[in-house]
């Protein structure tokens, strides 16, 4: 007898009851089985993460109470494991950037197709962050596609992951970031190879390089 699907738990946090309705329509073509919570206001989202987990939230960045990433960072503040994806009609470079390094797991723009929106939504949640390159690459070349990536991946780290990475680019080793953490040495070496895999590089002296390039960033959401 095959097991049945597990539920799926999508928030979507949008002031507009059309999209709502259109993002569940994305949504359900992901998932096998979903139930819906819907919010028109970053309060009432927060009220729904206060009672429930999640395993997806789609997140409109002009909703009332968003005051610019504000909201962003609440909802990720709340919900620190859960992905966050933004989609909002702001097709702009800095808007893009922006919200991933606010935490956003992705940024689909509202012009995409369904079928656009639903692939950006796997990727997603394959561990990928998603990012409208198309429109990345329209910019005034200031700042590159790949420092968007990278700054994307990052967003990705924990809380404690980010903590170990800026040890690495300090140059310590495994066991002085033990002790300075007060973790075991194996669940450092965990956390090492989780930022590798997220930061797609194989070696400690490849994270270093390409953190390097953005530590004031990492510092400023610890």
């Amino acid at each position: 007898m095959m097991s049945e699907q597990p539920l799926s738990n999508v928030l979507i946090a949008d002031d507009h009851p059309l999209f709502r309705e259109a993002l569940r329509q994305v949504a359900g073509a992901v998932f096998d089985q979903c139930r819906f919570c819907e919010a028109s206001s970053i309060e009432q989202a927060q009220m729904l993460l206060e009672d429930e987990d999640f395993d997806l939230i789609l997140l409109d960045l002009h909703m009332p109470g968003m005051n610019g990433f504000t909201g962003l960072v609440m909802l990720r503040n709340r919900a620190p494991a859960t992905p966050i994806v933004v989609v909002s009609a702001e097709e702009g470079r800095e808007s893009i950037q922006e919200a991933i390094t606010y935490g956003a797991s992705g940024y689909i723009p509202k012009s995409l197709t369904r079928e656009q929106m639903a692939n950006a939504v796997r990727e997603v949640l394959e561990g990928e962050v998603y990012l409208p390159h198309d429109l990345l690459d329209r910019g005034d070349g200031s700042g590159s596609l790949e420092d968007a990536d990278l700054e994307a991946r990052i967003a990705t780290l924990t809380g404690q992951q980010r903590k170990v990475l800026e040890m690495i680019v300090m140059g310590k080793p495994n066991k002085v970031i033990a002790y300075e953490l007060d973790l075991a040495e194996s669940t450092v070496k965990a956390h090492v190879s989780a930022v590798l895999r997220k930061l797609h590089v194989t070696s400690r002296t490849q994270a270093v390089i390409n953190a390097g390039k953005i530590a004031l960033k990492l510092r400023a959401h610890p």
